[in-house]
């Protein structure tokens, strides 16, 4: 017989429910559910009020109250894990037959929380953590864990063996955010008990940090689960998802819930990333949750186009081409066309002379706000020269590459329509600058993080992936690579 575990292999179950910070005594009974990106709880009396009476010589008035947002609520139900912590918790709808608050009926109040923390009772909403560890779809793929070996007898009697040894866990520093911590790379399996339709060994990977200052929920997955998310779906070339998030409260480990886990993502067959760990290390991927914070927004948005999040080829060349500037911005910070000195005296030339005051006044402000920055063109013809010197394919010729992204970003920036010629025509070339575009940017990002330009090369001539859309865009684009035949 299984053991019912809410909510993995049971959504919804019965229980007791109270505010944090009042006496459990007063717990009233429920039902709470966590289904997808939904937690419920549901009790049959209200856990806060929302009606105040005022009486009078010969009348009573009721009144609504605001309700209480971001509770935190406590949680005991029949089944493993026993105690539930709801953290932004707060109403959603009340029901009652008979008027709330002034008879003895029952009354339905049912609230939505953004957590439910396991296995402990929480006191805080931000509450901070030492330790946190997550499951990805794809970090599998990346972490290349060998633990398992099959042997087969082909000869009488025909036997097959299968051996799990669990291998030692990989242990980096962790310094990013100013931490002292460390983290960890472990394996795990789950081993079915033998039966008369045979068993099963299913292994699995945690990415854990240890000796954190004290994190909030938001905080480790801002600082911590994101990053680590976004990096995976680069790398795949799909979207990956956080399949189980834990947290170490009172010595134990402790599964939190909610929109951003979705524990039945399908874990995608075994395919090669563009890099694994061997050519990107746990010490590189530590400190890639801190470049984030950086370069933010640049690898969500390429992640999304990775993805293929946007809704049209339009809206993610307009998230592209502005993304690609920011970048510049972040990587070179002092880079300017004009020294400060000659933009002061240029300044005060302008002073002397008869333009007009309204003029002059725009010109001034437009040499100090932003005039001085390289342009567009220069930032594209730089990143150009930085990637074609890994992946010359995914630039061709870097003046004629940075011409092409500088009149799409023109073209969209101002509303200038697409270039003459079909609508299948102009989008399939747009959608061949976004690509290119994409991988330029994907390309600056991971020398960023510390990848040897020759094994980022290596790896991009081998990805299936890569050559399938450099393929695409050489075809649509052959000014750029004029001396092609495709």
């Amino acid at each position: 017989m299984s053991v019912l575990k809410f909510p993995l292999n049971a959504e919804q179950s019965t229980g007791v429910f109270w505010l944090a910070g009042t006496d459990p005594s007063g717990a009233v009974g429920g039902v709470c559910r966590v289904s997808g990106s939904d937690i419920e709880i549901e009790v049959t009396s209200p856990l806060t009020p929302w009606m105040e009476w005022d009486s009078g010589e010969q009348s009573v008035r009721a009144r609504r109250i605001p309700e209480e947002k971001d509770l935190v609520l406590f949680g005991q139900l029949p089944v493993f894990p026993g105690p539930l912590t709801f953290v932004g918790a707060r109403t959603v709808a009340r029901r009652a037959t008979t008027v709330p608050g002034a008879s003895a009926g029952p009354e339905l109040h049912r609230l939505k929380a953004d957590w439910c923390v396991a296995s402990v009772h929480l006191e805080k909403a931000d509450m901070q953590f030492s330790a946190v560890r997550a499951r990805f779809t794809h970090l599998e793929l990346w972490a290349r864990t060998q633990d398992l070996e099959m042997t087969q007898r082909t000869t009488r009697p025909l036997q097959t063996t299968v051996v799990y040894s669990p291998v030692d866990a990989t242990v980096t520093a962790f310094s990013e955010y100013g931490e002292s911590a460390s983290m960890r790379l472990t394996s795990g399996a789950t081993v079915g008990m033998p039966g008369p339709w045979g068993t099963f060994v299913k292994t699995f990977d945690w990415l854990e940090l240890d000796g954190l200052s004290g994190w909030t929920i938001a905080e480790c997955l801002t600082r911590f689960i994101r990053p680590v998310q976004n990096l995976l779906t680069l790398l795949a070339g799909e979207a990956c998802e956080i399949l189980q998030i834990e947290v170490k409260a009172d010595d134990r480990w402790c599964a939190v819930y909610g929109s951003p886990v979705k524990p039945m993502a399908p874990q995608p067959e075994d395919q090669k990333l563009l890099l694994d760990k061997a050519e990107l290390p746990l010490e590189q991927l530590a400190s890639w949750c801190g470049l984030v914070g950086k370069l933010s927004p640049v690898p969500y948005v390429v992640a999304s186009a990775t993805a293929k999040e946007f809704a049209t080829v339009e809206t993610e060349a307009l998230a592209l081409t502005t993304t690609a500037e920011g970048l510049d911005r972040v990587l070179y910070p002092n880079a300017r066309r004009f020294t400060a000195e000659d933009v002061e005296a240029t300044i005060g030339e302008l002073e002397g002379t008869s333009i007009p005051e309204t003029v002059r006044a725009a010109l001034v402000q437009a040499l100090k706000q932003y005039f001085y920055e390289d342009s567009y063109p220069t930032r594209m013809g730089r990143l150009a020269e930085y990637v074609s010197a890994v992946a010359s394919t995914c630039i061709g010729r870097p003046n004629r590459w940075k011409s092409e992204i500088t009149s799409l970003r023109i073209d969209l920036a101002h509303a200038l329509g697409q270039r003459p010629g079909s609508s299948d025509e102009a989008i399939l070339l747009m959608h061949a600058r976004n690509q290119s575009l994409r991988w330029a940017l994907l390309i600056r990002i991971l020398l960023e993080t510390g990848v040897p330009p020759e094994v980022l090369s290596r790896a991009l001539e081998e990805s299936e992936r890569y050559r399938r859309d450099s393929k695409r865009w050489r075809r649509q684009l052959p000014n750029l690579f004029p001396s092609e035949s495709l």
